[in-house]
């Protein structure tokens, strides 16, 4: 009668609920997301497998989660749709609580025999509520706007710009007291903000960074790939070659010619791991925040069919169908800035990877030919290094090499 939702595998032993995004009695859909669960380096949504009406939750926000444990029980039996509707009534009448002799401290009042409300009684989902108890707000004095009396993001920021709500220095969250100089609004971060900011910092507190800039001459590089994006068009194939995917397999071949940058060191910092694959993450900004999936056996792969697997990976990244699978077992990253002015940047090395090469927007310059300028495309290169494994001479040396393979991609056949 009942069937058991349970936690799939994610590639990671354990991870941790941080929201629950269905309530008992609710109908769901196959593919409905139910669950979002976070790691150290990834936050996903975790979907139903089938349709059904939710008989139980076994899982609490904060809770550890492992593959193969129990979500939730559903009910997929249509005929049991009564009974169901029945249950779920029971368990809305079982959350009003008559709790006596309990004693509420609020501004030294000692209150008794109280009959309390639980906070299940108001509409509002996990991430409101977290919102609210940071904020320490009583969710029964917010005034909800959304669908079915549920409260919403804008109703928790509607009620922290009314002055009167907070007392003193009740307002915590503005600790230094920003108001006094005029309006401020907060934004909590979400989950995937909070971890790459939490890695960022720590890749750059612990690693030694130097940062090596270089221009290098795309301008033939660029006809060659007009010229083969207009074959393409005019046979009808559904192929576009875009730079970055010209670049990730000359990085491949740059990693191959100097194996400290495909490295890893060891977690007592004592040995150097050379891997001896060739996996390429693409950094890839979201609404949601900064995702670095990553391109496997790079060296094998064509350039055409790297163009193809970079559009779909990035389809997938913005479209939050990322699996944790997808990001792990890079070897090293780019970071592509291409479609924004700007010409240099310090791209942050992606632990536990050595090196990062940042891209910045190609342009026009006058170049001396010996006789006189002559107009070229140059793009601008900024690669980053772990000053613990490589040195300035390799580090100017890679960057060096990239841009050979750049002039004549003839060169990635000798």
């Amino acid at each position: 009668m009942y069937t058991k939702i349970i936690f799939p595998d994610t590639g990671i032993e354990e991870m941790k609920i941080t929201d629950i995004l269905v309530k008992e009695g609710d109908k769901i859909l196959k593919e409905q997301p139910i669950i979002t669960v976070e790691s150290d380096k990834t936050s996903i949504e975790i979907p139903a497998n089938q349709n059904g009406i939710i008989k139980k939750i076994l899982i609490s926000i904060g809770n550890k989660i492992h593959k193969g444990d129990v979500i939730l029980e559903i009910l997929n039996n249509e005929k049991k749709k009564i009974e169901l509707k029945t249950l779920r009534t029971s368990n809305i009448e079982a959350k009003k609580i008559k709790v006596s002799d309990i004693l509420i401290k609020k501004n030294n009042i000692i209150k008794k025999n109280k009959t309390l409300d639980l906070e299940t009684y108001i509409h509002a989902s996990p991430l409101i509520r977290k919102m609210a108890r940071k904020l320490e707000i009583n969710l029964k004095n917010i005034k909800a706007s959304g669908l079915k009396n549920r409260i919403t993001k804008e109703d928790i920021l509607q009620y922290v710009k009314n002055e009167k709500n907070f007392k003193n220095n009740d307002f915590k969250t503005f600790s230094l007291n920003y108001k006094k100089f005029g309006s401020c609004e907060e934004i909590i971060l979400n989950n995937i903000q909070q971890i790459t900011s939490k890695n960022l910092s720590n890749n750059w507190k612990n690693i030694p960074h130097v940062t090596q800039h270089i221009e290098t001459d795309i301008t033939e590089l660029e006809k060659f790939r007009i010229k083969k994006n207009n074959e393409f068009y005019q046979k009808k194939q559904n192929i576009k070659l875009t730079l970055l995917s010209f670049m990730i397999k000359i990085c491949a071949h740059a990693l191959k010619k100097y194996p400290n940058f495909n490295s890893s060191l060891s977690n007592d910092n004592k040995n150097l791991i050379i891997k001896k694959y060739f996996n390429i993450g693409i950094a890839v900004n979201t609404p949601k925040g900064l995702f670095v999936p990553v391109i496997f056996d790079v060296l094998h792969k064509s350039i055409n069919n790297l163009s193809e697997i970079l559009r779909n990976i990035v389809n997938k990244t913005k479209n939050n169908k990322l699996h944790p699978n997808d990001m792990q077992g890079g070897c090293f990253t780019i970071s592509n800035l291409g479609q924004f002015k700007g010409s240099f940047f310090t791209p942050i090395i992606n632990a536990p990877e050595v090196a990062i090469l940042g891209i910045s927007q190609s342009s026009i310059k006058p170049i001396w030919d010996g006789n006189k300028f002559i107009p070229k495309l140059i793009l601008p290169l900024s690669l980053s290094y772990d000053h613990r494994v490589i040195n300035g001479v390799e580090g100017i040396n890679f960057l060096n090499y990239i841009c050979t393979l750049i002039s004549d991609l003839r060169n990635i056949l000798i």
